[in-house]
């Protein structure tokens, strides 16, 4: 049979006429794109093919779903766990063929007069629109094709200044605090212009053609060859694009496909097709649900925790909703972490940890003998995603979304007790317990005129309607009468005020005795009251990016239960109270700071602290004045903790040469030692280290045998690089200012050098001149090669592996060698190079030569026929000797 048919259709003089998605029609007789309701209420978001017509009498779903179990149960013996393929990662199944011609689109397709193109997926909800866009966005050619890739989810509620203004943070990578529509415009041109970039749009949805015409306008300020991708439901708005512009519907996927996607959800311990009772009920099962490919992921979800699921036979009578049944079967627990989602905004970013915490003090995540409550409430999470509640964020790693159809169903099911407010305006039930205001402007909010109909409260947050990557945003509410709304609401449990204006907490917070989460994150709060001392039961305290707060009340250490403390902030510290070391159930500490006040906790107290996990920063490690002080910190034992920072003077270097003597580097060296970590460690940084070598717990591969990410930052005292080369784990290495070494490693006969590199980055190696004379076998998976300011560097090691290399601000161009699948190169700010060499190089895609102001020639570019792109700027002698018109410049 047949993959994923499709259809593609020139825009302009020639309609769709091939296949509509289903709607209704308006009493203009136009099409509308089917509702969230047309496709819920239906097992089908599109008319079903043919095939999956079946005999009319056959079991009910009930039936079929009991068969499922049984075979399920004597497939696996009762002994086998899959891993779901929601869990291993997002993976496009079954429209490989529509992206293989979007991909030949993309990059070989050279008609039309504007510089951006348009692409557009038009199908109902469910039918995997965004899987798609995921798996464009993520493609590694597209990725070294174009110069910038950017996400934007919209919404029917994005105006023109709101896309534009996303646009230019995506392309920033930074917060825009600008609102006027015409200098966004202009901003968005001068990001764009010259650069080749891919803009992907996703439930592009607005129907106003003079809106997209505007957009598009500006766009094309972008070089030849960029294009907007994306996602609608409408096919109203495909018609609004250019003659140009290529449409792709995503048709109902034909039974092989959909028997893969069963295969891959429902994960039965054998092959479906191998076995006719089990390709039977999967085939009825297809019949029932197989026209939305997101309601038969979802029913896969289903039917593969046969464990853990209510199959009471009331459920699956009658008209069968596929979402609400995967919704209503689940448990208890589960249903109210779902519920507790319902009062974040539709399209919001899931952080896993954030969530979390947030289950348990709203009472969803049950003890368990042997099992802590963090882990459990991750598996919770993890068991949600592989029914489809979540799915991967498609651009922020390790973040998750809700698919609007599952939004819908969590929403209405949690409505009665659980109420989001997106408009100020918006009156609140009086039977409503837990409530968030949801807010992108500034708006006061007088607490007890909002909620005077509200009899009690457990749960109140301030959300943003997006999530943020960047450290510091702009509050969105300032909330009048906080004091009254503590003294009312006094059985609330978890509070968060993150991103308000809030300067203050009033001492009536006393009063919330059953509070056990508290978030004060990027707030104006200059103190915290020592009332809030007395909250014996607070589980969670966040106070991040408070750029005033300075430390906290020395009471803190009274609040035995806090088991998650984060006063993380970006240029400062907030110090921590002397006997810290008494919140013993801590299992989060980010940041700890080890110099201050004789009133402030010091590094010895972290020895009591056996259940820290996740990420530690050790700051102010020069006021530590002894190593055995150091060693009673017990990192060693910290087994749960993966990622670690050391750091000496803030990560620089300390200007007070003329104080730095032997004594300080001693120091140093013992302190170092004394930091040893548990063998579980994944990530390590030491920044700013005094000492002149390195411990030798760095020396021996057997301490540090799980490490995947290394960063040595301003070390300026080594002259010999740690013998890492042989660590079986390590994937990213990056150093900086390290002026004095000469090589990374000394040649190790018989050893592979660095198994697992994928990435090196070097930075302000002054003194380096080679890293390491490789051998037949060494760097075997190494990717990527950044070098910066490396002026004495003689040339780059043979890694046959190496896709890409960038070379930045240096005296004299190292040698590279025969790579055979570098694909990508970079040459920038070598301002004193007349001319260089390059040698064939089979692979190559993509060069890049840039602020290079005396060079004049380039030997062996010619004869590299496989450059599709090469850009030139800031070479003003430069002559270019190509004529291919297919080469891109």
């Amino acid at each position: 049979m047949a993959s994923a048919s499709f259809m593609a259709s020139q825009q302009g003089g020639k309609k769709m006429k091939e296949i509509q998605p289903e709607g209704t029609q308006n009493s203009l007789g136009r099409i509308r794109a089917p509702s969230w309701q047309d496709v819920l209420h239906s097992s089908s978001g599109l008319p079903t093919p043919t095939i999956y017509q079946v005999e009319k009498l056959q079991p009910s779903f009930y039936n079929d779903v009991q068969a499922w179990f049984a075979m399920k149960n004597q497939y696996e013996g009762g002994l086998y766990h899959h891993v779901c393929v929601q869990q291993v990662g997002p993976k496009l199944l079954c429209r490989n063929d529509i992206k293989q011609m979007i991909m030949i689109k993309l990059l070989l397709d050279r008609t039309g007069g504007s510089n951006c193109s348009v692409i557009c997926i038009n199908a109902g909800s469910g039918h995997g629109k965004t899987s798609l866009l995921h798996a464009l966005y993520n493609d590694k050619l597209l990725t070294d094709t174009f110069d910038k890739r950017i996400w934007i989810q919209l919404s029917d509620r994005v105006d023109m200044s709101t896309l534009f203004r996303k646009i230019v943070e995506g392309a920033m990578n930074d917060h825009c605090s600008i609102t006027n529509l015409g200098c966004l415009q202009e901003m968005v041109k001068e990001e764009f212009a010259d650069k080749k970039f891919l803009l992907f749009l996703d439930d592009a949805d607005i129907e106003d053609q003079q809106f997209w015409s505007t957009v598009l306008n500006v766009l094309n300020a972008g070089a030849k060859g960029s294009a907007v991708i994306m996602a609608t439901r409408s096919s109203t708005v495909c018609t609004f694009m250019d003659m140009t512009a290529q449409s792709y519907i995503l048709n109902p996927l034909f039974e092989e496909n959909n028997l893969m996607l069963l295969q891959q959800y429902a994960a039965m311990g054998t092959d479906i097709r191998s076995n006719p009772d089990l390709l039977m009920v999967a085939k009825r099962i297809i019949s029932r649900f197989g026209s939305n490919p997101l309601n038969l992921i979802a029913i896969g979800g289903l039917l593969s925790h046969a464990d853990s699921i209510s199959i009471e036979m009331d459920k699956f009578e009658g008209s069968v909703v596929p979402l609400q049944l995967c919704h209503d079967v689940l448990s208890i627990h589960l249903k109210k972490c779902l519920a507790f989602c319902s009062l974040f905004p539709e399209g919001y970013t899931f952080d896993k940890h954030h969530m979390v915490l947030q289950w348990i003090a709203h009472g969803c995540v049950r003890s368990a003998e042997g099992c802590k409550l963090e882990d459990i409430g991750v598996k919770y999470f993890n068991e949600l995603l592989c029914r489809s509640f979540f799915q991967y964020s498609p651009v922020h790693n390790n973040r998750f979304v809700m698919h609007e159809l599952m939004y819908k169903v969590v929403a209405s099911a949690s409505r009665d007790k659980y109420f989001k407010a997106e408009d100020p305006t918006n009156s609140i039930p009086e039977n409503i317990l837990h409530l968030s205001l949801v807010s992108s402007q500034f708006h006061t909010i007088e607490l007890m005129s909002k909620t005077e109909e509200l009899k009690d409260l457990q749960t109140f947050l301030v959300v943003q309607p997006e999530w943020q990557p960047y450290k510091i945003s702009f509050p969105t509410l300032n909330l009048v009468s906080l004091d009254d709304f503590f003294l009312k609401f006094t059985s609330l449990e978890t509070l968060d005020l993150s991103h308000t204006d809030t300067e203050e907490l009033p001492g009536s917070i006393a009063g919330l005795r059953n509070l056990r989460y508290l978030s004060v994150n990027n707030t104006s709060i200059r103190t915290l009251p020592s009332e809030l001392c007395s909250l014996i039961n607070l589980l969670t305290l966040q106070a991040k990016d408070c750029r005033f707060l300075t430390e906290l009340p020395g009471d803190t250490v009274k609040l035995l239960k806090l088991r998650h403390l984060d006063v993380t902030k970006e240029l400062d510290y907030v110090y921590l109270p002397h006997g810290i070391g008494h919140l013993t159930e801590l299992r989060t500490l980010p940041i700890f700071h080890a110099r201050g006040h004789p009133s402030h906790c010091s590094i010895s107290e972290l020895g009591n602290l056996h259940n820290l996990r996740g990420c530690l920063r050790l700051s102010g490690l020069e006021g530590i004045k002894t190593g055995s002080e150091a060693q009673e910190a017990n990192l060693k034992n910290k087994h749960h903790l993966k990622d670690l920072t050391l750091q000496w003077h803030d990560g620089g270097i300390n200007i007070d040469d003329e104080d730095e003597d032997e004594d300080t580097e001693n120091l140093a060296d013992q302190v170092l030692e004394s930091l040893q970590p548990h063998t579980n460690l994944q990530e390590l940084a030491i920044r700013g280290y005094e000492g002149n070598s390195f411990p030798a717990w760095m020396q021996d591969s057997s301490s540090l045998p799980n490490l995947v990410s290394l960063t040595l930052d301003g070390c300026c005292n080594c002259t010999e690089f740690p013998a890492i080369a042989q660590l079986p784990s390590l994937k990213f290495l990056s150093v900086r200012k390290m002026y004095d070494v000469k090589r990374l490693t000394n040649n190790s006969y018989g050893q592979t050098k660095f198994p697992s590199l994928e990435l090196l980055n070097l930075w302000e190696m002054y003194g380096l001149e080679e890293l390491f004379e490789a051998s037949e076998g060494d760097c075997p998976r190494l990717c990527k090669v950044c070098l910066s300011r490396c002026p004495d560097m003689k040339r780059l090691p043979c890694a046959p592996s190496v896709r890409e290399v960038v070379l930045h601000c240096g005296r004299d161009l190292p040698d590279i060698p025969d790579l055979a699948s570098l694909v990508s190169l970079k040459i920038e700010g070598f301002h004193g190079v007349k001319s260089f060499s390059l040698p064939a190089l089979p692979a190559l895609k993509k060069v890049e030569i840039r602020s290079c102001k005396e060079l004049l020639s380039v030997d062996g570019l010619s004869a590299l026929t496989t450059v599709q792109r090469l850009k030139v700027a800031g070479c003003p002698k430069l002559g270019l000797p190509i004529t291919d018109s297919s080469l891109t410049i």
